[in-house]
């Protein structure tokens, strides 16, 4: 075949793979698929267990709220990291984002997993942070009994992130330990 066929044939190919990615792109996702309620809760519950903490019970109302507060970020675009803010609401919360990816990818647990690498940032004799660990204790704190998460993506769905809402909201103030 002549370099002109072979050429060709390359141009071809890319315009049928871009075709067939614009057609039918990554596949609809749930926000329930990335939250993973049974497993978030577990992995929550491990973490909380490690440290003499009651565990959490997954909380359909909670869940409900930070899906609304999810959506309404997706509708406003929200994708920046620099712009994501809390949604302010009468629970604890925590929000995470990760990109999709083969292995790992952001979900609830691994949210979880995430806000955990602030443990060593927490002392607990003195009750402060050395560094971030405002997750960690969110996650920790015998305050709360409920969990519930949501989910939203952008970035043509490659950006997840994640919210969880924590039920009562813990105390968090300089007198109160986590646990």
């Amino acid at each position: 075949m002549s370099s002109y066929g072979r050429s060709f044939v390359v141009v071809v190919l890319t315009l049928f793979c871009l075709f067939l990615t614009q057609a039918y792109g990554l596949r609809k996702v749930k926000p329930i698929d990335d939250v993973q309620p049974k497993k978030t809760l577990a992995v929550h519950n491990q973490i909380r267990a490690a440290v003499g903490v009651a565990p959490l019970v997954w909380n359909e109302t909670v869940a409900a709220y930070a899906q609304r507060y999810a959506n309404k970020q997706a509708r406003a675009g929200i994708c920046q990291f620099s712009d994501m803010r809390h949604s302010g609401g009468p629970y604890g919360e925590n929000i995470a984002a990760g990109w999709v990816q083969p292995k790992d990818q952001m979900s609830g647990p691994i949210a979880a997993k995430f806000w955990l690498t602030e443990k060593p940032n927490y002392d607990h004799a003195t009750n402060k942070c050395k560094d971030v660990c405002g997750h960690y204790t969110q996650m920790v704190a015998n305050q709360s009994s409920s969990l519930g998460c949501g989910s939203f993506r952008c970035h043509d769905n490659e950006l997840i992130w994640i919210v969880c809402d924590y039920y009562p909201m813990p105390v968090g103030d300089a007198n109160t330990r986590p646990y």
